[in-house]
């Protein structure tokens, strides 16, 4: 389109109607025949409300004015009106203009078709910008009538309806073509909803939807490569849009096939704040984010905020996130998806080596009633060699999912990747397994930490000690198709397990256990602790190695009499309180890093005795056992990895009535 600008007005007070005359001029095309229309027939025939939608776009007096301030939010100017332009202006439509052939180049001429009135006049220099019903009109003769501008346009000028069944996807990509640069207005349909294909976002462009709006996608895009969106945010910039509660949404029962038909598509982009927007019942996703149809070279897509939405009942996830350089989810909710695999609230999960999550962070977020995990990041596919990973949930909340966080498959050797996943003042209530599940992950790729989380009333659905659940809160093990040869990395500061139900479910807050032959290597406890429900502190395999528990005030695990040390004692100090007389304890096979405290407070021996000949380290050479009687003494052991025990240190005599 080239640059216009309104021609010179003349006289403020003439106005005229154009209507094709039926009456031939000199050359035999027909001509309009303009008739005078006073001022005050004019205001009459235009309304307060319609002058005051199209008049801002004429004056150039109040540029910083919006046509939806105008329209919809300043009560001063429907009350009082505006000026009129000076000049010549002629009442129109926009068939009247298509069928003018001779157009007056001084005159303006205001078209009345309801939904798209306003200001137009003749381009004489443009003859090549095509007719998109909103801004460019052509008539029959090649005129090109210009609409007069602002910052602002609506959809309705370009023939939107929203009756639920007239097909909307022309009008609408015109609009949003027309509206590069500038920001495009939808307002509310009339009818149940505005039916489309798929539309594409332009960059530098913003969008605003009033309050109430829904746009709904026919039910026939494209199941296969390549696949069709809703709205595609493809390889663009500078992109807004502002849902004021507005909704995108599919016939997801049209969708059983598949899993790429998504609400909103974000591919290569960089700059988009999307607020307040709901996306449900896709046939795929209510957002994605990644790379799809991506030129190879363009970049991922980078600096993206989704605040404010929901994606409800949705085919595969709420929001998938392929690839992304700075991600803020802020206060958005992930609800009810059901359909296909994984069937998550949101989905972290890059499809190669080179797709990066970096910078991401999610906060004040909802995932609730997914029929898979409410936070899921699947690394199946990032190595070594993928960017370094930085991804935080922070005071995120799942509730009633099948897990509520889940982090699996992370490789190992040149398949582990590198980074960190921070899980921060997260809560999961109600899952029906593991309120926090890490499964698969090698313990030489990216950390895991959990700070401060905590699983209310979790397993509600789970048989007693399932292989994946074990009846735990919290679940660090490994997946028979994912073998690992080490699981772990991972951290866990002031988590909680809590169980409130007058028929508790929860058997152990902590669990550590391998799936086949794997080892569980550097995982770290601090803090950690149980509330209701009788629940063990911890359920630790024994194959289980650079494994620390350490709380403060360190809690007490009382032995009555002879017993085996179990893993899952690690973190409290293992007394004879409630002893009627002398205890053996036998300790299991040293494992490099474990620890046990010993406590001697009923005035019976506590004798700890080594699974091997010479198996505990002391001053005095190695020896099989070592025992005290005398109440308040207490020794803490650690595993080395040639399987011996080290005394770290001890008080009272454990020397004198000790064996090689």
């Amino acid at each position: 389109m080239s640059d216009y600008h309104q021609p010179p007005l003349d006289d403020q007070h003439v106005v005229h109607t154009a209507k094709p005359s039926m009456s031939p001029d000199t050359d035999g095309a027909s001509n309009a025949e303009p008739r005078k229309l006073s001022r005050r027939k004019l205001l009459a025939g235009l309304g307060a409300t319609g002058l005051a939608a199209t008049s801002v776009m004429l004056w150039n007096g109040d540029n910083s004015r919006s046509v939806w301030a105008d329209v919809y939010t300043d009560s001063s100017r429907k009350k009082h009106g505006v000026p009129l332009p000076s000049g010549c202006c002629f009442l129109s439509t926009i068939s009247d203009l298509r069928a003018l052939t001779a157009p007056d180049p001084d005159a303006v001429y205001y078209v009345t078709d309801p939904g798209q009135e306003g200001f137009f006049s003749y381009d004489s220099l443009d003859s090549t910008s095509a007719d998109n019903t909103g801004t460019v009109l052509v008539s029959g003769g090649g005129a090109r009538f210009k609409r007069h501008l602002s910052d602002v346009l609506s959809a309705s000028w370009f023939g939107t309806k929203g009756d639920g069944v007239t097909v909307n996807t022309a009008a609408f990509q015109a609009a949003l073509d027309a509206a590069a640069g500038k920001t495009l207005y939808i307002p509310k349909q009339h009818g149940p909803f505005y039916l489309t294909g798929q539309l594409f976002v332009a960059s530098n462009t913003t969008i605003e939807l009033e309050s109430g709006t829904i746009i709904q996608a026919v039910d026939t895009l494209s199941r296969i490569a390549p696949y069709e969106r809703l709205l595609r945010l493809k390889m663009v910039q500078n992109v807004v849009i502002r849902g004021n509660g507005a909704t995108l949404r599919m016939n997801k029962t049209a969708y059983t096939s598949s899993e790429q038909a998504h609400c909103v598509d974000i591919s290569g982009s960089r700059n988009v704040v999307i607020e307040n927007l709901n996306c449900n019942d896709s046939g795929g996703d209510g957002f994605y984010v990644g790379a799809y149809e991506v030129t190879a070279g363009y970049g991922v897509c980078r600096d993206i905020i989704l605040r404010d939405c929901s994606a409800d009942n949705n085919r595969r996830q709420g929001l998938s996130v392929i690839s992304v350089d700075v991600l803020l989810v802020e206060n958005c909710r992930f609800t009810n998806t059901k359909g296909t695999a994984p069937e998550a609230g949101v989905d972290l999960e890059p499809n190669g080596q080179n797709q990066p999550l970096r910078r991401i962070r999610f906060k004040n977020c909802l995932a609730e009633g997914n029929a898979g995990a409410g936070f899921l990041t699947a690394l199946l596919k990032p190595t070594r060699l993928s960017p370094l990973m930085d991804v935080t949930f922070e005071d995120c909340t799942t509730q009633s999912n099948l897990y509520g966080f889940s982090i699996n498959s992370a490789g190992e050797g040149a398949n582990a990747p590198q980074g960190e996943i921070r899980l921060i003042d997260c809560i999961a209530e109600e899952a029906q397994s593991s309120g926090f599940w890490d499964i698969g992950n090698s313990s030489d790729s990216l950390r895991r930490s959990y700070i401060r989380c905590r699983a209310i009333n979790c397993q509600t659905t789970q048989e007693p000690d399932s292989i994946y659940g074990f009846s735990a809160s919290f679940v660090v093990t490994c997946a028979t198709s994912k073998p690992r040869v080490s699981i772990g990395n991972v951290e866990m500061i002031d988590c909680q397990s809590i169980d409130t139900r007058a028929a508790p479910l929860v058997k152990h807050g902590f669990a550590l256990k391998k799936r086949s032959a794997q080892k569980i290597s550097d995982v770290r406890f601090f803090n950690c602790t149980t509330i209701g429900g009788n629940q063990n502190t911890y359920l630790i395999d024994s194959v289980a190695e650079q494994v620390t528990a350490v709380n403060h005030p360190q809690p007490r695990h009382a032995v009555a009499a002879s017993a085996s040390v179990s893993y899952n004692w690690l973190g409290a100090a293992v007394t004879n309180q409630p002893a009627l007389g002398n205890i053996t304890l036998t300790l299991p096979v040293a494992k490099a890093e474990i620890r046990y405290t010993f406590v001697v407070d009923a005035a019976f021996q506590m004798k700890l005795q080594a699974s091997g000949s010479g198996g505990l380290l002391t001053p005095d050479g190695p020896k099989s056992f070592i025992a005290s009687s005398l109440a308040g003494s207490t020794i803490t052991l650690r595993g080395r990895a040639d399987l011996k025990w080290e005394i770290v240190s001890a008080v009272g005599d454990w020397l004198t009535d000790s064996g090689v």
